[in-house]
């Protein structure tokens, strides 16, 4: 098997894990030999739920016995959709109302620069140094880490890095920008959280220029910081928050 992986599938590193996987159950995953191994990544924090889990699984069987996909969301109506966006804009603060369901985070990144492109009229986008927000072409711009990203280009113009944590940084943002995207907590960079209320700073600077602000929660959102959403440890409301 591990043959043909390396031969048929194309990998993301030069040295993949080549786990064989058998199973996977609660916080563990299992291979071929039975040897479980406690995952501490979770579908790189897509399974924050677990594994196999009874629940999830029953409510899947369920659902596919009705449908399936049908149609993009936002033209047809779907029981299920309408549950869950009532509940998260009961969970989130007043000006976040509206979700724009997605299949990926990184579909999600893209979705949110275009709104605040339509929205604001402008375009510069300011993201941050070190930052991650996902490996397609559009989101790759706004990844921080120039040996990661120079290679595909060019990318999308209009881009500038502000380093994370930098009060200095922040005159960097002006009346040409139309969102400042960051997230809350960087993970690729090694979980830096913001310090000397950093993201309210960013806020205050968004509001006085006329730019949104866009919070990329993908990792830090739905619960894994202790709060539902990482951006209540830091009592900052963003304009945009991205989520999965």
């Amino acid at each position: 098997m591990k043959k043909d992986f390396l031969k048929y599938q194309a990998q993301t590193t030069p040295k993949p894990l080549a786990i064989e996987v058998s199973y996977a159950k609660g916080s563990y995953i299992y291979d071929k030999k039975n040897k479980a191994y406690l995952d501490f990544i979770a579908g790189v924090s897509a399974c924050s739920l677990g594994h196999s889990s009874p629940y999830l699984i029953n409510s899947i069987n369920k659902q596919i016995k009705k449908y399936m996909h049908v149609m993009v969301y936002g033209e047809f109506i779907l029981e299920p959709s309408i549950k869950l966006t009532k509940l998260i804009s009961k969970l989130l603060p007043k000006n976040l109302n509206s979700t724009y369901l997605t299949n990926s985070g990184t579909e999600a990144i893209e979705g949110a620069v275009k709104l605040a492109r339509k929205y604001t009229g402008k375009k510069e986008i300011i993201a941050s140094t070190n930052a991650y927000h996902g490996s397609t072409m559009g989101a790759l711009t706004f990844m921080g880490i120039k040996d990661r990203r120079d290679p595909f280009g060019p990318l999308i113009p209009k881009v500038k890095f502000i380093k994370y944590n930098e009060e200095e940084d922040l005159s960097k943002i002006s009346s040409k920008t139309a969102a400042v995207m960051l997230e809350t907590i960087q993970g690729g960079a090694g979980f830096i959280t913001p310090k000397k209320n950093y993201l309210q700073k960013v806020k205050k600077r968004c509001n006085e220029v006329g730019a949104l602000l866009i919070l990329d929660e993908i990792q830090s959102g739905i619960g894994r910081t202790g709060k539902m959403f990482g951006f209540e440890n830091y009592n900052c409301s963003p304009d945009i928050v991205v989520y999965g």
